[in-house]
């Protein structure tokens, strides 16, 4: 099963953090590097309806392909997500 450790750069613009070519079910953990709060969520993601991951934090799922991608996005400034991915590369 291919373990795919990468960094993030993560700002006011949905950038997604998972890899884009997931066809099976795959581990997630990312976390939150920088000295600003990253907000994660589906592809519409808002600092409004994300889940806030403040810097130091984690978050871990289990993404299906037809889950859609995690995605990060900032109030302002800009966060480096260390996102490891166990499963589809």
């Amino acid at each position: 099963m291919p373990v795919s450790p990468r960094r993030v750069p993560v700002g006011t613009t949905i950038t997604r953090l998972d890899s884009a070519d997931v066809g099976q079910m795959v581990s997630l953990v990312a976390r939150n590097r920088g000295t600003v709060a990253v907000y994660v969520g589906g592809r519409m993601v808002s600092t409004t309806t994300g889940f806030q991951l403040d810097p130091g934090e984690t978050i871990t799922l289990d993404l299906r392909p037809t889950d859609g991608g995690l995605y990060a996005i900032t109030a302002s400034g800009s966060a480096d997500c260390h996102v490891l991915q166990v499963g589809a590369r």
